[in-house]
Order: structure tokens, then sequence, then C-alpha cells
């Protein structure tokens, strides 16, 4: 049972990884064969140099410190390259079997399973290092050489121990996040369920957001220093946080698709509906709308936040058109950016707030029951 066990788990991962990183193998295995024996050396070279000149990369490598560090960090970003590749797998619901039979042999056949898997995936590493360990044994390296080799072999068991644990825990993969114990009895309004999803499940994606988002406000403000007060500057920053967003707006799509299909059979009217995710936004720009009522008066502040979400408004509906796909939808979006800072340079910009409510209602009130999916 454990020997076909162990089969099936390098089959799975082995060859999985191999069938997905092929590409990037190859290119690296061609360009250090390319490097290594057929690059040409500047200047006059002895003929009984040329050895030594062809494979000065491979000599480095043993022979300097500073080059040794540089390989030693590649190795640890092909590990964690591969470790993430079977964690991930193994979050998958097709491998659940793994528990039951793999997990059913000894933690001891566990850990030289994982650790030949391990071995197996790191083997386009283990090739070069033995190459390069054999040419720093000829030429006298042996300390360098032999470190090496020891602490890839760390790095191997290290991975192998993390596989173990994982695999032998992955019943605690439903566990609820701090997110879920906290919300769990709170009622929860269907219009707000993307804001969970983005606290629970996107968090990376919301930190990327809000970095774009303020790389591109101190860019603008850079930039024109000299018109920091100036109103078409402030709705050019605007917008520039309406199109930082816009991944989010795009994954809202397809939550609701995904999640929420069952919304148009709800008694929620029309108007309910095209407002009603809007709250999501209210809490996801929180951080822009304080910095804007911070830096500028009442009037100012609502007129912009009027616009960022009548942009967003208008940027939903987008997503609402028949068969329209990611790329389709970024270039819609740039289009209207680009509409936009027209209007705004002509002084124009306050109009966009009606314009683009009517246009989002219309493109909405079409297509809201229109039943293509997104696509990527």
């Amino acid at each position: 049972m454990f020997l076909l066990s162990n089969l099936a788990v390098r089959k799975i991962f082995v060859d999985g990884f191999y069938r997905t990183h092929a590409g990037m193998l190859v290119f690296v295995f061609i360009m250090l064969i390319s490097y290594c024996l057929f690059i040409n050396t500047l200047g006059t070279v002895m003929p009984d140099q040329i050895d030594f000149w062809q494979f000065f990369f491979t000599i480095s490598l043993v022979s300097n410190p500073l080059i040794m560090a540089f390989y030693l960090i590649a190795s640890v970003l092909y590990t964690y390259k591969s470790l993430k590749y079977v964690l991930n797998q193994l979050n998958l619901p097709q491998q659940e079997f793994l528990y039951y039979s793999f997990t059913s042999s000894s933690k001891k056949h566990q850990f030289i399973a994982w650790c030949a898997v391990q071995t197996y995936i790191f083997i386009p590493v283990w090739c070069y290092t033995l190459y390069a360990i054999v040419i720093g044994l000829v030429f006298g390296y042996y300390i360098i050489s032999i470190g090496i080799l020891i602490f890839q072999l760390l790095l191997i068991l290290g991975s192998a121990y993390i596989c173990l644990k994982e695999n032998n825990r992955l019943i605690e993969a439903s566990k609820l996040n701090w997110l879920i114990r906290i919300s769990q009895k709170w009622n929860k309004p269907v219009f707000l369920l993307y804001t969970f999803q983005v606290f629970n499940r996107s968090k990376l994606a919301y930190v990327l957001t809000k970095m774009l988002s303020w790389i591109l406000i101190s860019s603008v403000l850079v930039l024109f220093s000299d018109l920091e007060d100036n109103f078409r500057l402030l709705m050019l920053i605007t917008s520039c946080i309406v199109v930082a967003h816009v991944v989010l707006i795009y994954q809202e799509k397809i939550f609701n698709d995904r999640y929420l299909s069952f919304l148009p059979n709800f008694p929620f009217s029309k108007a309910k509906t095209f407002f009603g995710f809007c709250i999501n936004y209210l809490i996801l720009l929180l951080p822009e709308m304080c910095w804007i009522f911070s830096r500028f008066g009442m009037l100012t502040s609502l007129q912009l936040i009027l616009f960022v979400f009548s942009a967003i408004l208008l940027f939903r509906s987008l997503l609402l058109l028949d068969r329209i796909q990611m790329k389709g939808f970024l270039i819609g979006v740039f289009c209207l950016f680009f509409l936009f800072y027209l209007f705004i340079m002509f002084g124009l910009g306050l109009f966009l707030i009606p314009l683009n409510i009517i246009a989002a209602w219309l493109v909405f009130r079409r297509n809201y029951l229109n039943d293509s999916d997104v696509g990527i």
C-alpha cells in the first residue's frame, strides 16, 4: 500500500511540477549550456587557457563566495517555487485521498517519500551542482564545493519536513480564519458579502491595490506640486484611484457570478441591486476617502467621492456586456479614463458624475439578466 501511495505521490507532484515548469527549466538549461560551452572570450587567449575561460562561471561558483551566495539564493528560490507548487497541489480537493492513504504509513516512511519527491524535483539543480563540484574538486576548491552540496541537502530535508507536516494536517484545511470566527454571528447583508470575500481570500490583491493607489496619488501630486489645490488635478487623482481598483471591480463580478447567481430571483428592485453593491466600495475605499476628507473641504470632498462612485458604477456595468473578456474590459476602462481626462482638462469634470450614472444605469438595465459569464 505504501509503495502504491509513494508512486502516486511522485506521479502527482514530480510529473506535475515538470509539466508546469518545463518552459522555464528548458530555458535555464539551454542558457547555462550555451554560456559554459560556447561563450567566446575577448582578446587573445592561449589554447591551453580556453577551457578555463569557457568554464569561468562554474569555477567562480566554487571559488568566489559572492558568486556562491548568488547561486545559493537561486537554489532557495527554486526550492520555494517547488515547495509552493507541492503545497498548492496538496490543498486541491482531488488530492484529499492522500490523507487517508499516504498518511496511514509511519512518519518515517512518509518523510523518506517526501525526500524522494523533493530530490526528483531538484534534479535540474543537482545536475549543475554536481558538475560544479567536480570542477571545484579538480581545481582544489574543496570547502565551498562540499558546502554547496550540504546546503542543498538541507533545503531538500527542510522542504520534505514542511510537506510532511502539511500533509498530516490536511484535515484542518477547513479551519475558519480570524475574520470568519469574529463575524460568523453577524448579520451579513447580501450586498456586503464581497467585502468579506476580499478580507478573507483576497487580502494580497487588496494590499497591492492600495499600494498602486497611493503610488498613483503620490506621483500625480509630485508632478503637479504647484497645482495641488487645483480642482482639475483633484479630479484626475480620483480617476487614478478608480483605475487602481479595476482588479477588485473585476473580481467582484466573478464573485457575484459564482456565488450570487441566485440574486435575480430575490425580490430586489433593479435600482436597489444597481446601487446596493456600492456598500462594498464604501468600505474598501475608506483609506482614500479619509485622505480626501482630511485634505480638502467638505464640498470638494463630496464632489470627488460622488465622481469616484459614479465611475465605479460605470466600470461595473461594463462587465455586464455580452461576452466581455478581461482584455476588452481593460481596454474599455482605459478608453473611459482618457475620456475622463478630456472632460476634466476642459473643466467639465462635474458633468461626468450624472453622465457616468446615467450611462451605467442604461447598460445595467439592458444587460442585468445577461447569463454570459465573464471571461478571463
